[in-house]
């Protein structure tokens, strides 16, 4: 019957290797390593069920292998159980504040090896069988809110006769700008407000629906009053988020980025956009990143009252300007991630948003 499970041995004696593998190869896989420097080694390619590790050790000793792990996110998952010669408290208890899970002596009781093994490995499984539960969950858990969030979006869009391509070209934009900003300035954005920003971005425009039809589908220029009401999509969007936030009592970071996105992503970063007037870093970056986004996508989509440019010609508003779009309108960080990711904003606009 194969061993499911794998115990990484490390001891500088291999007449006390061979005793413990003695005991336990019957029923576990056994790794071994005769020094701390040998294990570290082996733990880049092997990620054992669990450890036994001698504390006294030449060079790199077991507590110094333990502290090293406990840099590394996945090795200070493995549960290690210390051995040592003597019953010694302060090691055991120095052993155990550093998170091993239990502590053995030599001369090895084979019954107490035995139960102390088991028991430490018992207790990995039923974690790990937790984290995947966890993980599964809040897999779903997010395809549940993405869906949601897709659909208010292609609902805002569809009445201004715009198609779910246009949401999942926003987010696609988003996401590259987002990443190469995450890349390029990791201070000022995490990987995963990278991720949170782009799973949000599709929310843009859910204050759409509360602009009159008349206004909203106009094919013809529209008069100063109706372009004012126009404006107030980013209000309105604004406030029906923070209605829900409220009556949901929700106050995560992607409800926050939703309002964010919502509400300032027509700002302009000389101060001259809306619905507030902010300045600079006063707009929050989601919406930065997004007003980017939308622009380009709108320069690059036909409408009844325009033609679609290309996307050599959407490059050059965005980044010289034509008198209407001005660099001076975007975060000069984002439009140098937009400069880099030229080619990847060219794909998605040809396959029209869809996955390439």
């Amino acid at each position: 019957m194969p061993k499911e499970n794998t115990i990484l041995i490390v001891d500088d004696s291999k007449e006390l290797v061979d005793a413990l593998r003695a005991i336990l190869e019957d029923e576990y896989n056994i790794r071994v390593a005769l020094s701390g420097e040998v294990a570290l080694r082996v733990l880049e390619s092997v990620k054992p069920d669990l450890m036994l590790l001698d504390v006294m050790m030449p060079g790199i000793g077991g507590f110094g292998v333990v502290e090293i792990m406990n840099q590394d996110p996945e090795l200070k998952k493995i549960p290690v159980i210390f051995i040592s010669a003597e019953n010694d408290l302060y090691n055991e208890s120095r052993g155990l504040k550093l998170g091993a899970v239990d502590y053995v002596t030599k001369p090895y009781k084979p019954e107490i090896v035995t139960i102390k093994v088991r028991n430490a490995i018992e207790n990995k499984m039923h974690r790990d069988s937790l984290e995947r539960l966890v993980e599964k969950r809040t897999a779903e858990v997010v395809r549940s809110r993405d869906a949601v969030l897709y659909g208010m979006s292609l609902l805002a869009e569809s009445r201004d006769n715009v198609t779910g391509d246009h949401i999942n070209r926003i987010k696609r934009y988003s996401e590259l700008l987002a990443k190469e900003l995450h890349e390029m300035y990791p201070d000022m954005l995490s990987e995963a407000e990278a991720r949170r920003i782009a799973a949000m971005s599709p929310i843009h425009d859910i204050g759409k629906v509360r602009v009159p039809d008349s206004v909203l589908l106009k094919p013809g220029k529209l008069t100063p009053e109706e372009f004012n009401e126009i404006k107030m999509h980013t209000v309105f969007g604004g406030e029906v988020l923070r209605k829900t936030q409220q009556l949901m009592e929700i106050d995560s970071a992607e409800m926050r980025l939703m309002v964010e996105i919502a509400e300032s992503h027509h700002e302009r970063y000389d101060g001259s956009g809306y619905p507030s007037g902010l300045k600079g870093d006063e707009i929050p970056l989601s919406a930065r990143i997004v007003a980017i986004a939308d622009v380009y996508d709108a320069l690059t989509m036909a409408r009844p009252y325009k033609k679609a440019f290309t996307h050599e010609e959407a490059m050059d508003i965005i980044l010289k300007g034509d008198g209407r779009t001005d660099p001076a309108h975007f975060d000069p960080r984002v439009l140098e991630a937009l400069k880099r990711l030229w080619n990847e904003f060219l794909a998605i606009k040809i396959s029209g948003g869809e996955d390439l």
